[in-house]
Parts: C-alpha cells; sequence; structure tokens
C-alpha cells in the first residue's frame, strides 16, 4: 500500500517518468520539410501572378500620360506627327515622372524595360501606319507574364487606337472593331509570353 504522505504531485511525477518520452523522428521531419517545400513551389506561379497583376495599372497610368504627352508634343506636325517617334521619345517622356518602367541610357539610346514579365524585357516603340505612314506609333511590350493577361490591354482601351495581343486583334478603331475583352482573354497564353501592341495618334 502507497505510503498516504506522498503528495498528488509526487505520485503524477512517478507515473510520467514511466510514460516513454517521443519526439519528431528525422524521417517525419523532412516529410513535414518537403511538404513544405512542395506547396510553397506549387504556390509561386500564383503569387508571381498576382504581383505583376499589381503592376498593371501603374504600367498602364504611365503609359497613357506618356500618349498624352507626346501627342501634345507633336500637335500641329501635319499629318505624319509620329515620323520621329522612337523608343527614346518614349523613354525621354517617361524619364524622372514614372517609377513604373525603368529608364536607361540618355538620348537617342534611351530604352525603356517593364516590370510585368521577364526581366529586361524592353519595350519598342516604332512609326505605324493607320490612313499615312507617320501618322500612328505603335509601343510594344514583349514578354509579359499571363498575371496581366488581359487587365494591361483593358486599361490601355480606351488609349489606343489598335491592340494586339499575341498579333491577335482585340481592338482596332480604323476597321471598326471594339474592343474585345474575350479575345483579349483567349489570346493569352501562360508564362512570359504574351506580347501586346498598341497602335496610338
Amino acid at each position: 500500500m502507497e505510503n498516504a504522505s506522498i503528495s498528488p504531485t509526487h505520485r503524477m511525477m512517478k507515473k510520467n517518468r514511466n510514460l516513454v518520452q517521443r519526439g519528431f523522428t528525422l524521417l517525419e521531419l523532412t516529410i513535414v520539410l518537403i511538404l513544405i517545400a512542395v506547396l510553397a513551389y506549387l504556390s509561386m506561379p500564383k503569387i508571381r501572378a498576382y504581383m505583376i497583376e499589381g503592376r498593371v495599372e501603374s504600367h498602364a497610368n504611365a503609359l497613357a500620360q506618356a500618349v498624352m504627352r507626346i501627342r501634345a508634343n507633336t500637335e500641329g506636325a501635319g499629318p505624319t506627327p509620329y515620323s520621329s517617334v522612337t523608343t527614346a521619345t518614349l523613354a525621354n517622356t517617361l524619364r524622372d515622372r514614372s517609377t513604373a518602367m525603368t529608364i536607361t541610357g540618355a538620348g537617342s539610346t534611351a530604352a525603356v524595360s517593364h516590370s510585368l514579365g521577364a526581366t529586361g524585357a524592353l519595350v519598342t516603340v516604332a512609326t505605324a501606319t493607320i490612313t499615312t505612314s507617320g501618322d500612328a506609333f505603335t509601343v510594344t511590350f514583349p514578354r509579359v507574364h499571363n498575371g496581366a493577361c488581359p487587365s494591361f490591354s483593358t486599361q490601355i482601351q480606351n488609349t489606343a487606337e489598335i491592340i494586339t495581343i499575341n498579333d491577335v486583334v482585340v481592338k482596332s478603331i480604323p476597321a471598326g472593331t471594339a474592343y474585345n475583352g474575350q479575345a483579349a482573354q483567349d489570346a493569352c497564353t501562360g508564362g512570359d509570353t504574351n506580347a501586346f501592341v498598341f497602335t496610338f495618334r
């Protein structure tokens, strides 16, 4: 018979000594770490897509403001006001006015890169033709991630005359084609594979 003078706390400690203490084995810990790594790997593309989607509005606003400045600077230049518009024109228009896109170089060698997809993807500007050569200009965003699809074109639709995504025309005012959001969505492909071309005049 147990001694009645032994306290209940002492009895509990005596019982606990008889229980086997057990922690995580190395195998269990490895399995948990592998599961965490797999979940993190699977969620990375979605996280990146959300981050890129968050940059769309700032890129669209910067582009729309730059286009307004280019239009204002070429006003009164005749029927072909954009015959000398280049990538450097866009870069110098955006310089010190926008943090959405990165400007490198200066003067005629200035370049613009965007952050809507592949690192270092360069935006290009070229003279275009709607009625007469030089009456419009294009701004091309290559290697855009599908996280910006089609919201980038949706935000620029009121400014651009023609919009193509991966060579699919999703808006063309000259051809009488209004912006088609479903066509824009269907034209988008996965990853950093999308090319947006906006034509302005």
